[in-house]
């Protein structure tokens, strides 16, 4: 019975093997494509009138005797939108520039339904990120992960007793040498997983410092305009992938410049 069972065991390996050696090219064939058809979002301006900055079109909205706003998109990124704005001051009085107050209108494909949609448009407004908001957060988990790349956790100081613990009591025990070697391998294992932690924690800390400091040094944060001065600055927004028109309105002193978009999603 032993010998029947075992000879279908392996016959049946054998078939098992054969079948997926053929389809092999097949199923990698598969992954391959899968892995190799990516996507990314695409939105271009649908009046692209200002000058290109870093290799991005830009549109342009000039104000008499007011002020002058350029925008353009510059990427996606897995949750938001980046538009960086230009704010110049062609006015005689202040004027204050506040992102917080920035949205973007979701509309649908074309102009017709957009008419049909009446105040509806206002539910579709997705407000900009508040810079300080988003440099607050990246603070406190930056803070957060140099604490413990620094201190020390609650269960290593459990462990560290433990390991005091094991060592008093080996003091009145006769030991082999094998017990004695096991016992300071184990504590050297412990203390070299914590100061990996630390190491970890250390390396988020550090690229969380270069996120904050980026961002602090791209982003538009909200200030007041004398005559004659200009402030430009990212702008970012939560992502809506399944609008296919976007509409960015920039406000200042109540006043609103819009820009129009049109937003895709590629494939290749």
């Amino acid at each position: 019975m032993f010998i029947r069972f075992h000879d279908f065991f392996f016959t049946s390996m054998r078939v098992s093997m054969l079948l997926i050696g053929r389809g092999l090219p097949v199923l990698l064939g598969l992954l391959l494509s899968a892995c190799g058809a990516t996507s990314f979002l695409s939105v271009t301006p649908r009046q692209a009138n200002g000058p290109w900055v870093n290799g991005h079109p830009t549109s342009l909205i000039r104000h008499p005797d007011s002020v002058q706003v350029r925008a353009g998109f510059i990427r996606s990124e897995p949750a938001e939108l980046v538009f960086e704005t230009e704010i110049t001051n062609t006015s005689d009085r202040p004027v204050l520039v506040a992102p917080e107050t920035f949205y973007l209108l979701l509309l649908p494909p074309d102009s017709a339904a957009e008419a049909t949609m009446t105040k509806g448009i206002f539910d579709s407004r997705v407000p900009a990120l508040n810079p300080e908001v988003q440099l607050q957060q990246l603070r406190a988990k930056l803070d957060k992960e140099a604490d413990k790349a620094t201190g020390v956790s609650w269960f290593e100081i459990l462990t560290s007793a433990t390991h005091i613990a094991e060592d008093v009591a080996s003091i009145s025990k006769k030991e082999t040498a094998e017990q004695v070697a096991e016992r300071d391998y184990r504590h050297q294992s412990d203390e070299a997983y914590f100061d990996e932690q630390r190491e970890n924690h250390a390396q988020k800390a550090d690229h969380l410092y270069i996120q904050h400091e980026t961002l602090a040094a791209v982003v538009l944060r909200k200030t007041t305009l004398e005559p004659g001065q200009r402030v430009r600055g990212h702008v970012y927004f939560p992502r809506k992938d399944y609008a296919k028109r976007l509409r960015l309105v920039v406000f200042f002193d109540e006043r609103p410049v819009q820009f129009e978009y049109t937003q895709t999603m590629q494939r290749h």
